[in-house]
């Protein structure tokens, strides 16, 4: 009897070993942890952490829904107006040539733009490229406001015309062939933020799993990204998070996110401090594609610049 227990021990000691090998050899073999994989995730981080540069041209085309060429018709004398007072807003004129990003079907259409008064001061002056440009062809980048409209973003020469259709050609190659596939299995801590996403399905646990989520920091971004588009509703549809602009109104930012791509914009925006649309409030099924297609061209040039 002696003789079997000690037996039956030694195959249990050998089969906790061999699964104790065997789960330490699937773990090494999981693309996230090669070394060449851990390199360029730690220096994906690095590049979130420094951020790229705000001109850069990528940038500005990911974050424009739409991009047109055309010709501005501002009327200066009522920036000069507005000039006077603490701020408003300006009504353009833009006659269309051609649309090179989103679907704009009017040749004649109204643009937006908040004039900065020069009551307000240590505000940077917003109205020299419309003095510029005024009357000139030029490209421009536009967003949809809240309530709908047409808000003007960046103008650019008409001579960067070509490399801003260069740029959206590549982002749209992106997009299409789905580049973010090959990075994805490759980041770190997909699991957490995983069970993090499926927290925010329950009301007892999603403002908690808000707050993980946020706390993971920069770690946190290629994995948020990689599963971002998930369009189930969540359980609590308010998030609170601090505001840390240095032009803030208020101390805390409160957003009214619907679905789960909602929220993990508004963390992914408050983690890295960049926008490719804003969904934080909830949006359309239109916006909700353009931003997640944004945060994966940024994915792209975490591991490919």
């Amino acid at each position: 009897m002696f003789k079997l227990k000690q037996n039956f021990l030694h195959i249990l000691a050998a089969f906790t070993i061999a699964v104790g090998i065997a789960a330490c050899e699937s773990t090494k073999d999981e693309p996230q942890n090669a070394p060449e994989n851990k390199a360029a995730f730690e220096n994906a981080i690095k590049k979130i952490s420094e951020g790229f540069p705000k001109a850069s041209p990528w940038i500005r085309v990911a974050q424009s829904p739409y991009i047109l060429t055309g010709t501005l018709h501002v009327d200066t004398n009522e920036i000069n107006k507005i000039k006077m007072t603490n701020g408003d807003y300006i009504e353009i004129d833009f006659a269309v040539d051609t649309v090179l990003k989103g679907d704009i079907p009017s040749k004649e259409i109204i643009i937006n733009k908040y004039i900065h008064g020069e009551k307000r001061k240590n505000v940077h002056r917003n109205d020299s490229n419309l003095f510029l440009f005024n009357s000139k062809k030029s490209v421009i980048t536009l967003a949809l406001g809240y309530s709908g409209g047409y808000y003007l973003g960046f103008i650019f020469p008409e001579a960067n015309e070509v490399k801003i259709k260069d740029e959206i050609a590549k982002q749209n190659e992106i997009i299409v062939k789905s580049a973010h596939e090959k990075i994805c299995p490759t980041v770190q801590h997909s699991s957490k933020v995983k069970k993090l996403i499926e927290n925010m399905l329950v009301e007892s646990k999603a403002t908690g799993a808000y707050t993980e989520l946020e706390k993971l920091g920069f770690q946190a971004v290629p994995a948020i990204i990689c599963q971002m588009d998930d369009q189930r509703e969540l359980a609590v549809k308010h998030i609170t998070l601090k505001n840390k602009s240095p032009q803030a109104w208020e101390a805390m930012r409160h957003y009214s996110p619907e679905l789960v791509v909602d929220v993990l914009e508004a963390i992914l925006n408050q983690v890295t401090g960049n926008s490719f649309g804003s969904i934080h409030n909830g949006g359309t099924e239109e916006e909700r594609a353009n931003t997640v297609n944004g945060w994966r061209i940024y994915l792209w040039h975490l591991f490919n610049d």
